[in-house]
């Protein structure tokens, strides 16, 4: 009997730390970017985004074939809404709730042009009542369309629709935060707010995020001007990225988080596009784990995880493996915000390589996000950018530019020895971090086999030959702009040698990186996505430097 009692206590506890645990839980635990359905299941999610709102409608009911049946662009249109069902259809069977999101404004060409007014500029005027007629009428297709769709997600701040053959968009702000900027955001939410609650029941999620540190996403009294005309609030959530701008270092918390008394949910983002988006390891549980328990704190009702996504090109991945790290963390963090980072990293850790290597590759892991920022940020410029682009995105993606290595230099001249020590550290912290990795191979091989730890061991070759660039890069340069300016022969000196040092790292990174199992593709030096935005970004930055100092070396 006594044992009998004895395990249904322990049962009853379980039972009850369950519970415990899941008050702390967030309502709302929305996924994006997932290719298959059972993984937002897996990682907790009650719901997921599916699809963009705006590709899934056909206007017929306010302008019948307009987008003619048979032509590309429906095809399009019936084959996503095809998909689409499809996808509701497992989601439904795993319990996730479906929502879709879209930019405003939005529109398929066709429909675009018949919107034009004779003897008014082109474009799509928001004073022109036949476009609300159009904006009600695709709501209204759609959530008759799909009665599964719980949420529905807008965003003003960006529009990328022209990217999209057969679409066009603008976004509402027009470059100025004025009256009638106000005006028509409150209305943009109210005419989206009566349709897709009112009249249909379901729930609107609009994101507040806008570029900049002077909008509705981070500027208070833009936030709450905005509000202010917003009167009926019923079923309307709000989205907040968690940085007060974007997923930079160096921003603060975003303080509209917990503002206004309006539910909210916090976005967070896993393949940080500003940080190699999981090429090597950049572990955020400590960053997310701090957030989350503020925005628990301050009554946020949910999180919108971004799996993956964010940014445009690469680097392109072989292996996921750090990205699902920060999967792992973030996602639990949303079932319990009280949970330890550390603690998240050693259960992932002994999943992903065997228990007895958990708690060194664990340790590992929380030196990574340091490492990171040493290598990609300049502290001295970043503390007084703070608010917007604290790193200027010398780093985004996978290009490394130099058209804005000057302004960096000149927000940090008056710190050149820390800058320069700042990147010696970050090369310290991939040495230690790839040393504390090879500790661990026997246990590791035990485990998991040669290919895991192998193609690990890759990402954190990857990251140390990265960081010697950086480093190499930036004092190099930053040598060079202060023998620039000063003509002192040891600014000159050091910049020759940094810069040589540069281009025997860089050759090393685009040589042996890519024959190692696994690897990411590389960073490029350019100044953008495109190819032909070469010119004067790192690499020609740096040899156009080094043939000046050869010129003043000869000239002497």
């Amino acid at each position: 009997m006594k044992i009998f009692f004895l395990i249904g206590i322990i049962g009853w506890l379980a039972v009850a730390q369950a519970v415990a645990a899941a008050t702390n839980a967030m309502m709302i635990r929305i996924g994006s970017g997932e290719s298959t359905m059972a993984n937002y299941h897996d990682y907790g999610y009650n719901a997921a985004i599916l699809g963009d709102l705006t590709d899934l409608v056909s206007f017929d009911a306010i302008y019948p074939n307009a987008i003619p049946v048979g032509s590309d662009l429906r095809n399009r249109i019936e084959s996503r809404r095809k998909t689409f069902r499809e996808d509701c259809d497992q989601a439904h069977a795993l319990g996730l709730k479906v929502c879709v999101m879209t930019d405003e404004a939005s529109l398929p060409v066709p429909i675009y042009n018949l919107l034009q007014q004779p003897g008014k500029p082109s474009g799509i005027d928001y004073d022109n009542p036949k476009f609300w007629e159009v904006y009600r009428a695709k709501y209204r297709e759609f959530l008759k369309a799909y009665p599964q769709v719980a949420y529905v997600i807008v965003r003003t701040g960006e529009n990328y629709s022209n990217l999209r053959d057969g679409y066009i968009g603008r976004t509402v702000y027009t470059g100025h935060y004025d009256d009638a900027y106000i005006k028509h955001m409150q209305r943009f939410i109210e005419e989206t707010r009566k349709i897709v609650v009112d009249e249909f029941g379901r729930t609107l999620i609009w994101r507040t995020w806008d570029l900049g540190a002077d909008g509705f996403h981070a500027n208070p009294a833009v936030y709450d001007r905005i509000l202010q005309g917003l009167p009926d609030r019923k079923g309307l959530i709000l989205s907040i990225k968690f940085t007060q701008t974007d997923f930079w270092r160096y921003n603060d918390f975003n303080p509209m988080i917990g503002r206004g008394g309006v539910d909210q949910i916090v976005e967070f983002e896993c393949a940080r596009e500003y940080e190699g988006k999981g090429a090597y390891p950049d572990y955020v549980g400590a960053i997310h784990a701090d957030a989350m328990s503020k925005a628990a704190g301050l009554g946020a009702r949910g999180v919108w995880i971004w799996d993956f996504s964010g940014g445009w090109g690469g680097p392109f991945l072989q292996t996921d493996q750090w990205v699902r790290l920060n999967i792992y963390a973030t996602s639990r963090l949303a079932q319990n915000p009280d949970l330890s980072a550390r603690a998240l990293a050693e259960e992932w850790a002994g999943n992903e390589f065997g228990a007895p290597a958990a708690t060194n590759v664990a340790a590992m892991l929380m030196l990574s996000p340091e490492c990171v920022r040493k290598c990609i940020y300049i502290e001295a410029y970043a503390r007084t950018h703070s608010a917007w682009n604290p790193g200027l995105n010398l780093m985004r993606d996978d290009i490394i530019r130099g058209e804005i290595l000057k302004k960096l230099y000149d927000g940090s001249k008056d710190s050149l020895p820390a800058v320069f020590a700042e990147k010696e550290q970050a090369v310290a912290l991939a040495v230690q971090m790839r040393s504390m990795f090879e500790s661990s191979r026997s246990d590791i091989l035990a485990a998991r086999g040669e290919r895991v730890y192998q193609e690990s061991l890759t990402s954190l070759i990857y990251l140390e030959s990265l960081t010697k660039v950086m480093e190499h890069y930036v004092t190099g340069m930053f040598s060079y702009y202060q023998w620039q300016e000063t003509r002192d022969p040891a600014a000159a000196a050091k910049a020759r040698l940094e810069l040589r040092a540069w281009k025997e790292a860089w050759n090393s990174y685009q040589t042996d990186v890519p024959k190692l199992p696994g690897a990411a593709s590389l960073y490029r030096s350019q100044n953008g996505q495109n190819a032909d935005s070469a010119k004067g970004a790192m690499a020609d930055l740096c040899e156009n430097a080094m043939r000046d100092l050869a010129a003043a070396q000869t000239i002497k």
